[in-house]
């Protein structure tokens, strides 16, 4: 087994972080904490596996459409984080979100969903690829005894989770 502490991040308004180290897998919601606390788990992982530690951050802009509130959360969740990573010289890769679905996802997962788009003037329908939807397949297919659920009193499954655990993986398996 590696002895790499692999801590994959999704940054989103509601993100999550996860971090598996020889196969042992554990999760820390962002949402639920304050930037204080995320400081301080993020500090505990850096003192605990020292130096074999690294972290994959997914890499989100802004998206067409997004109010300027979300796109300003998103940043500044980001930051925030980058910051606390760079203070604690914890080593990371940011990768886009299509990097990390093409090597997550397989077609058997893929999820479509139809669409209707505005085009010169008329409407069509378009079929898109559902990522949260694909997303939760692929770690369901690789990761079968993990609970997507943000909590155990919740009753669906919680992207951000699976997100940072696709993201963790894409860090894993890309030895970075």
């Amino acid at each position: 087994m590696n002895n790499k502490c692999y801590l994959g991040i999704d940054p989103g308004s509601k993100g999550f972080m996860a971090y598996q180290f020889n196969g042992d897998w554990a999760y820390f919601s962002l949402i639920d904490h304050d930037v204080h606390q995320i400081a301080d788990a993020i500090r505990h992982l850096k003192d605990k596996y020292n130096s074999n530690i690294v972290c994959t951050i997914e890499d989100v802009h802004a998206v067409f459409g997004s109010s300027a509130k979300g796109t300003f959360s998103f940043g500044e969740n980001k930051g925030m984080l980058l910051g606390i990573l760079a203070a604690e010289k914890i080593p990371f890769v940011e990768v886009a979100p299509k990097d990390w679905q093409r090597e997550m996802w397989t077609n058997g997962d893929k999820v479509y969903k139809v669409k209707e788009v505005r085009r010169k003037d008329k409407k069509v329908m378009q079929k898109i690829t559902d990522t949260k939807s694909t997303s939760m397949n692929a770690a369901k297919r690789l990761f079968p005894d993990i609970d997507f659920r943000r909590t155990s009193a919740c009753k669906t499954f919680d992207d951000n989770k699976v997100d940072a655990t696709l993201i963790c993986e894409y860090g894993r398996r890309k030895n970075l």
